[in-house]
């Protein structure tokens, strides 16, 4: 991940040298006239920023009549001839271009450069611009290079000969669509220049005559063509330049790479977040294939054929609501087993909802006790529905869903699970253990990202479902129906990029060996946390035998948890405060694209960190 900008790679004629970009123009008007054939200033100018052989065939393209490539071939001798007589009266650099470059280089960034002039041409060019101040630390040609613009190879020889390997440690500032094609097919940052570029053509005298509404008008059609283009930054002058990169510092610093040592949002692989980069439309029957795709492989997971997958646009809590609302009718008792914030978030749900319901309650760093749910189902046998969270977020600990699910199915009761934290790192057998439904996101042991979420449930129970729902989006049945036997779409608007990159993210899933090496990687993870913290004489608050391995709450004691998460943060991870209220706590994700080596260096970076803590605390 990139750190900060480490160089800058200007182009020359436009950019830095030669306002307006006028030394080319001549040469290719006089090579063309040479075999006979007149061409404008505007026809010269189209396709500036390649390397000046591909310009020459480029201008030949826009001929009303095919030319042989003999004649292009001697065009462009011509133009060469005529750039070696009159190049160096096009040398006078650009304002603002000498006092930027030093500026640049106050900050330690490496100057670079690419050009579509010759190595020939250069050697004119360099030492007079030289005698005025600007001398880049490199400089690439086409004829040095695999190819030249927009292809991204003399970018890449500046990073070569710089030693970075990140482009987005890099930016290419240009005055031609070319050059933010050059820059972007690099990966590096974008600026494109208005003032004395090619794109605006206009020498500094046109500048003077001209009326400031023309020249504002003409400003804004090539704003909008490096706009279209893809630049990430449109600057009139070179002086504006300073700024530009302490934004893109700033925005490096603020999306520096960090391991997310959370319960989700979590670190996901590149693979996962570059997946969100395609556009793709609803209706499209490819899509659709990829949103059944996803469905299958998450019933795959932890049911059969008697199940099924339904997506929903939201958060974990909404799968949570659906499930509550939709598949518990309002003439069905249901008794919520509660030991923590998520499991008080179902009593909320139900009370708005204005459900029938009940509450075991039991604290927080207590797992849910089986001989307590069974007293209060002999007592009363108008429940029908039991529900829980699996994995308690609050703490990490984890309840007993399978002698809670066995009981409840005894007793002839439903059973219905909040499985946020736990779906795709626990084993789940929901038709072995008579499990009717489960909510479950895609940015949890399923290495997704935020923002869909979805409920797995018995098909006839979903079916019964029908107008039982309050709530049109959150509406079970009929999003079930649409998915499954209407278009095979969303019924409003699909999360698209976030379900191409939970597809990814299953994908993934199954390439590390699916629920059974992703789970020894949290375990592992879990255990070096846990010993490692241990010898800090740091502890968490759940007992060994109630503590899953997803996400562990430890004592923060004396410590002060705003100058620990601030160090820590300094150093790429993020931890997560904790949600008790009766001790100070924080918590530890295990989950997401993060590993024992992760963990070592977390408790190493804590060990360094917990002394300034106690100090401030």
């Amino acid at each position: 991940m990139a750190e900060r900008i480490k160089a800058v790679i200007f182009d020359w004629a436009g950019t830095t040298i030669d306002y307006g970009c006028f030394a080319p123009i001549k040469g290719f008007i006089e090579g063309f006239k040479s075999i006979g054939i007149g061409i404008t200033d505007e026809m010269a100018r189209e396709p500036m920023g390649l390397s000046k052989l591909d310009h020459t065939r480029a201008i030949a393209r826009m001929l009303p009549s095919p030319i042989a490539e003999e004649e292009i071939i001697e065009a462009y001798r011509v133009f060469e001839q005529t750039m070696f007589e009159s190049i160096g009266d096009y040398c006078d650099v650009k304002d603002f271009v000498v006092d930027t470059v030093d500026a640049l280089r106050l900050q330690g960034i490496k100057i670079g450069s690419t050009t579509g002039y010759t190595p020939e041409m250069m050697d004119r060019i360099l030492p007079k611009a030289a005698k005025q101040g600007y001398s880049p630390d490199f400089c690439a040609a086409p004829l040095n290079s695999i190819k030249g613009r927009p292809y991204p190879y003399m970018v890449w020889n500046n990073l070569i000969a710089f030693e970075i390997i990140d482009p987005r440690e890099a930016v290419k500032v240009g005055d031609t669509i070319a050059d933010i094609a050059e820059g972007i097919n690099a990966n590096t940052w974008t600026v494109g220049v208005i003032m004395g570029s090619s794109e605006l053509g206009l020498s500094r005298d046109d500048v003077e005559r001209i009326t400031g509404s023309e020249l504002q008008a003409r400003k804004d059609t090539v704003r909008a063509a490096y706009y279209k283009a893809g630049a990430d930054y449109i600057i009139d002058d070179m002086n504006e330049l300073i700024g530009v990169l302490a934004d893109i510092n700033r925005k490096l610093a603020q999306n520096a790479d960090r391991k997310l040592l959370t319960p989700g949002p979590l670190s996901t692989r590149h693979s996962v977040k570059h997946a969100m980069l395609t556009d793709h439309c609803t209706w499209d029957d490819e899509y659709k294939e990829i949103t059944a795709s996803v469905c299958h492989d998450i019933e795959q997971i932890s049911a059969n054929s008697d199940y099924a997958s339904v997506l929903l646009q939201g958060s974990g809590t909404y799968a949570v609501e659906a499930m509550i609302n939709c598949l518990n009718g309002d003439g069905e008792k249901a008794l919520f087993l509660v030991n923590g914030e998520y499991g008080r978030r179902m009593l909320e749900i139900a009370k708005r909802a204005g459900k029938n319901y009940d509450c075991l309650e039991f604290g927080d760093t207590e797992p849910i006790a089986v001989g307590a749910l069974e007293q209060k189902l002999m007592q009363d046998e108008g429940i029908s529905t039991v529900i829980f969270v699996h994995c308690e977020t609050t703490t990490g600990i984890i309840n007993p869903l399978e002698d809670i699910a066995k009981l409840a199915n005894l007793y002839g009761k439903k059973v219905f699970i909040d499985a946020m934290s736990s779906f795709g790192a626990y084993e789940i057998d929901m038709p072995a253990l008579g499990i009717h439904a489960l909510a479950a996101s895609s940015n949890k042991c399923l290495e997704g990202l935020p923002g869909l979420s979805f409920v797995l449930a018995r098909k006839d129970l979903i079916i019964q479902s029908q107008a039982q729902s309050k709530s049109l989006s959150l509406d079970l049945y009929s999003q079930y129906k649409e998915l499954y036997e209407g278009s095979g779409k969303f019924r409003f608007t699909s999360p698209t990029n976030i379900l191409l990159a939970l597809r990814q993210a299953l994908d993934e899933y199954k390439k590390e060996g699916g629920l059974q090496a992703r789970k020894l990687r949290y375990i592992n993870n879990h255990r070096v946390l846990v010993d490692g913290l241990k010898e800090l004489g740091i502890k968490p608050i759940i007992s060994p035998e109630n503590q899953s391995y997803i996400i562990t709450t430890f004592e923060l004691g004396d410590l002060s948890f705003p100058t620990l998460y601030e160090a820590l943060k300094q150093k790429g991870f993020i931890i997560y405060p904790g949600k008790l209220t009766d001790m100070p706590t924080f918590r530890i994700g295990n989950i997401g694209d993060v590993y024992p080596s992760d963990m070592l260096s977390l408790v190493a970076t804590i060990k360094e960190s917990i002394a300034l803590a106690y100090v401030n605390a």
